[in-house]
């Protein structure tokens, strides 16, 4: 998977947003929050092919999880960016 070229990170005080930049009006349903661990892995996978798995072993790599909640979460947030177009395949 890819993520969506046409969005980008943003830092809001203490908020992490992912939003559509080239968008010629404001629309709010293009806006999503991340945490900071998403936001995170969010740049580390940017202008990278990569799949959950990639995800999961960036957190082992990073944060102090288990592997078994590392991957769960790794294949949520996957789930999740495809979902919503943040991601494609």
């Amino acid at each position: 998977m890819r993520l969506n070229s046409d969005l980008v990170l943003r830092k809001v005080k203490d908020d992490y947003l992912i939003i559509n930049p080239f968008s010629e009006t404001v629309d709010m349903t293009q806006v999503f929050t991340l945490n900071e661990t998403a936001a995170w892995l969010w740049q580390q996978m940017e202008g990278k092919e990569f799949e959950a798995e990639d995800l999961a072993r960036a957190m082992l790599d990073e944060y102090d999880v288990d592997e078994p909640t590392a991957r769960q979460c790794a294949n949520d947030l996957a789930e999740q960016w495809l979902a919503t177009g943040m991601a494609t395949k």
